[in-house]
């Protein structure tokens, strides 16, 4: 098979690390006779890993794209002249699949759109499900239905759980589905650091001051850090002895900043550390972390919290509870609930939960998983 690989993202964040994995498997296998990578010549460490990836395993090719989504959005002109290249060199490579990142099924468009102008099958690859808008604002309702079309341009979905995999079926009753679930290194089942010895290497307080960490790009959307902001200023008292970490970059860091620094509650308790290129000593340093996102697929944080043996708190959304006990589970829009399972996860025993994470979400269950991928009936020649 001759198969095709499509990010157009000018970030290397948790989706990107997760689309790397799946090059590293899909590489490995016997069924893949070529595997063309296209991203962004921009997006260096994303590209920078292709190219090393293409040098260790020759069957990998490197495709540079000269755009990417950001770059591309709001010039409909820059757009079309992108599909249209992207198309002829779809057409040159003569793939039998191409499977295009897609964090949502609005990302990943000229990709998109240039496989079905060279009429090559697409996988589109872990697409956050949104539902209908509740709001009956007319620009809601028009870009909801341009969404409906959207979901059922690609041939098959490869998504993270039967959750999100049911509502794609739902939205797109046409297209294939299947689900493919994370990995995660278990060098963070493995650690002997101790919380004591993390928070001393990370200049953290090691006098119990209750340490809460949040973990993820700083994307107030979806990540809700101002959501997470808004309990701490309304339950100042319980913060008084906490100290919360964010951690992470993002399109509203700036904005995340503005409101830290407008709040004397805030101002004394939250410290905003950037991105970090090694997350595990911050999970080890802390008593807990937390995860008040509007939405999420399988977020990475949660399973290297878990099997770090740390609590994760969530917002119950996207199927979440399908992994995480009720005790570490909040109503979305309950501030009070969620500052509640803050302080009462330090209690919620998670031994047996890590114990499964580490045989559901190893690197040898998720790499047979992705055979899956190649195994499939092919939508252009079908063969398998």
């Amino acid at each position: 098979m001759k198969l095709g690989i499509y990010c157009d993202s000018s970030i290397n964040g948790g989706h990107e690390e997760m689309l790397k994995r799946l090059m590293l498997a899909l590489a490995d296998s016997a069924k893949v006779d070529t595997l063309h990578v296209m991203v962004p010549v921009t997006n260096e460490p994303l590209h920078r890993f292709v190219s090393e990836l293409a040098r260790r395993a020759p069957k990998t090719r490197v495709v540079g794209l000269s755009y990417t989504a950001e770059s591309l959005s709001g010039d409909l002109l820059a757009f079309r002249r992108m599909v249209r290249s992207t198309a002829v060199t779809l057409r040159r490579l003569d793939l039998d699949k191409l499977l295009i990142s897609q964090g949502t099924i609005a990302s990943g468009l000229a990709g998109l759109f240039a496989a079905r102008r060279a009429k090559v099958p697409t996988v589109s690859y872990l697409p956050l499900v949104h539902n209908a808008p509740k709001s009956a604002s007319p620009s809601d309702r028009i870009k909801w239905l341009i969404k409906r079309v959207l979901y059922r341009m690609p041939d098959e979905f490869v998504t993270l759980n039967d959750h999100l995999c049911n509502e794609l079926r739902a939205l797109a009753p046409r297209s294939r589905a299947m689900t493919l679930e994370n990995y995660v290194d278990d060098r963070f089942s493995r650690s002997t650091l101790t919380k004591s010895a993390a928070r001393v290497s990370l200049g953290l307080p090691d006098d119990g001051t209750y340490i809460v960490a949040h973990i993820g790009r700083l994307n107030l959307h979806q990540k809700r850090q101002d959501f997470l902001m808004r309990a701490i200023e309304s339950h100042g008292d319980s913060f008084k002895k906490a100290l919360v970490l964010i951690i992470g970059e993002g399109e509203d860091a700036d904005c995340l900043k503005d409101i830290v620094s407008a709040s004397a509650v805030l101002s004394a308790c939250v410290r905003m550390l950037g991105a970090q290129e090694d997350v595990l000593p911050f999970i080890v340093a802390s008593d807990t972390l937390v995860l008040p996102s509007a939405f999420e697929g399988v977020p990475l944080v949660m399973i290297e919290a878990v099997l770090a043996q740390r609590p994760i708190v969530a917002s119950r959304v996207s199927g979440l509870d399908c992994y995480l006990p009720d005790a570490l589970l909040f109503p979305a829009d309950d501030q009070d609930a969620f500052v509640a399972r803050i302080f009462a996860a330090r209690d919620v025993r998670i031994d047996e939960l890590s114990q499964d994470f580490r045989r559901r979400f190893s690197r040898e269950a998720f790499n047979a998983q992705a055979q899956t991928l190649v195994e499939r009936e092919d939508a252009k020649s079908g063969i398998a």
